[in-house]
């Protein structure tokens, strides 16, 4: 992630740059302008007028310059929190789909919201902070120094001692933002549950219990957000003690070189002006080094969400499927599963046949055919593709080559058309081909805008059938090689159902794989094999 960090550094230096300069001008025309008030009270009125055009312009061009220093920043922080986020949705999609679907996806809404809501804050607004900070205070000196140069003597003590403290402060503060980012994890993947069984909730009347529950997780997160509010208070007090009492003590100093006539009017104003140029960059980066230390353990505990614990090389190519797909003593049994879900299988699938997977409810039909989607890999045995280990071939193309039809589909918030093409360019004629095999074309028909028409929520606005259908066109129009189909007909009427199955069974190029509890006389002799699964299949 660092790295993708360092790719947004040229716009971090063009903001500092910016925000440098307009420090800078600042302090320029506040000198010039101090300048003027010595001149009006010494009565050097010509001289103070042949000065101000120029110390007027210069003031007007800090809004324009201020503008521009607030622009380049905000574009930093943009494409800083792009980089990162594209960065960590890109690594997501990369993940195993077993290793995916077997971990709790809490924990990656949690990384979206609300842990890169604190490396926001923490990394990339605190480090243009600091530097920002160390541009204003560096003015600040700048203007003392104009003054009295033995000035430069107090801002290097108070920059010790500002440095020395951040760094003491620095193991504690990430052990308590640590603690906070799990128990946000925790509450995450706890209210993801809570509203995914909403309707348990309600027709069991567990809401007391529920409620308890969520009060207490609210309860825990509250306490540890306090402490470390406590803490950074005690941490940040005790700097802006040091702190402040450095600078108070700078202006009774120069309060009594100007009682004594050593130092002017102008002058007194140009070292107050120097002294909270330099005291609100201290307050700032005071409260920003001790964020910027604890993101290394933010970015180490995010980057190990998108850890893969299978690395198994994939290095065979694959472009097309030729010949076979071969179960050679196959066996599957999941992790720290003390029962086989699958043993000694061998089986072939062949280019263009059609197959229909049976058997009892929990005796391996579905992992039978995880293990043909390349989402599991076989404790046992091994899968044979063309001759080539599944192992070995590589998952991108693979995934080319098959399409999908299951029974919990997924639907996008777009158009009819769009969901079935999936954003991929089709004729209109191979869309109307796949339309009607779906048994879809009544249902577009009668829509006021067709293909166009939006779907809203995953399909909220249709029935659970014609989410089937599309989902249906949508394998169909994918031209794959390989059909899997995982109950893919149990939304649907049975006469309906029917008129599908033997739509798809009648594709020539193509190979068919159903498991589905949902048999049809007239259908299932339309199959090459009809193939019994219960631990062993035959």
């Amino acid at each position: 992630m660092l790295k993708k960090y360092i790719k947004v550094l040229p716009h971090l230096l063009l903001a500092i740059i910016v925000t440098s300069l307009y420090s800078i001008f600042f302090g320029y025309v506040t000198i010039h302008m101090m300048k003027l008030l010595d001149l009006v009270l010494a009565g050097q009125m010509d001289l103070m007028k042949q000065e101000a055009p120029g110390v007027i312009i210069m003031a007007a061009l800090l809004v324009p310059v201020g503008v521009l220093d607030t622009v380049i920043k905000n574009y930093y922080r943009k494409n800083a929190n792009i980089t990162l986020k594209k960065y960590y949705i890109t690594k997501v999609f990369q993940k195993n789909i077993a290793e995916f679907q077997k971990e709790n996806n809490a924990k990656y809404l949690s990384a979206l919201t609300n842990d890169f809501n604190t490396l926001e804050l923490n990394l990339i607004h605190s480090i243009f902070l600091v530097f920002e900070g160390i541009a204003n205070f560096l003015v600040g000196i700048w203007l003392l120094t104009t003054v009295d140069s033995r000035m430069i003597w107090l801002a290097l003590v108070i920059i010790a001692i500002n440095l020395v403290i951040s760094m003491l402060t620095t193991k504690p503060s990430q052990k308590a933002f640590k603690e906070r980012s799990d128990l946000f994890d925790n509450y995450t993947s706890y209210i993801k549950e809570v509203l995914s069984a909403f309707h348990i909730v309600k027709n069991y009347n567990l809401q007391k219990k529920v409620t308890e529950d969520y009060y207490h997780k609210s309860e825990e997160i509250q306490k540890k957000g306090y402490l470390i509010d406590l803490m950074l208070s005690f941490i940040h007090s005790s700097q802006n003690f040091l702190i402040v009492g450095s600078l108070y003590g700078v202006i009774c100093g120069v309060g009594y070189l100007a009682v004594v006539g050593k130092v002017t009017t102008g002058g007194l104003l140009l070292i107050v002006e120097g002294i909270q140029r330099m005291m609100f960059p201290l307050y700032t980066v005071s409260e920003s080094l001790p964020k910027l230390f604890t993101t290394a353990d933010l970015i180490k505990k995010i980057e190990k969400t998108l850890e893969n614990s299978n690395t198994h090389p994939e290095t065979v190519d694959l472009p097309e499927f030729r010949q076979e797909i071969e179960f050679r003593n196959v066996g599957f049994q999941y992790e720290d599963g003390e029962q086989l879900i699958l043993e000694d299988i061998n089986l072939n699938f062949k280019r263009n046949g059609k197959y229909l997977i049976v058997g009892p409810s929990g005796g391996g039909k579905s992992t039978l055919l995880r293990l043909l989607r390349k989402y599991f890999s076989p404790t046992a045995g091994e899968i044979l593709i063309d001759g080539y280990n599944l192992m070995d071939v590589k998952r991108e193309q693979y995934y080319k080559l098959i399409a999908n039809i299951e029974q919990q589909v997924f639907i996008f918030e777009d158009t009819i058309r769009n969901n079935i093409t999936l954003y991929k360019d089709y004729s209109e004629e191979e869309i109307n081909r796949a339309i009607e095999a779906a048994g879809l074309d009544d249902f577009i028909k009668e829509q006021p805008n067709g293909l166009d028409t939006m779907i809203y929520d995953n399909g909220k606005n249709i029935s659970g059938g014609e989410r089937s259908r599309i989902v249906i066109a949508r394998a169909l129009l994918s031209k794959a090689s390989i059909l899997f189909m995982d109950e893919a007909f149990a939304s649907l009427d049975m006469e309906r159902a029917r008129e599908i199955e033997k739509t798809i069974l009648g594709l020539d190029d193509i190979t068919v794989v159903n498991v589905s509890h949902v048999i049809f006389n007239d259908t299932k002799e339309l199959y090459d094999r009809v193939i019994t699964v219960k631990k062993t299949a035959w």
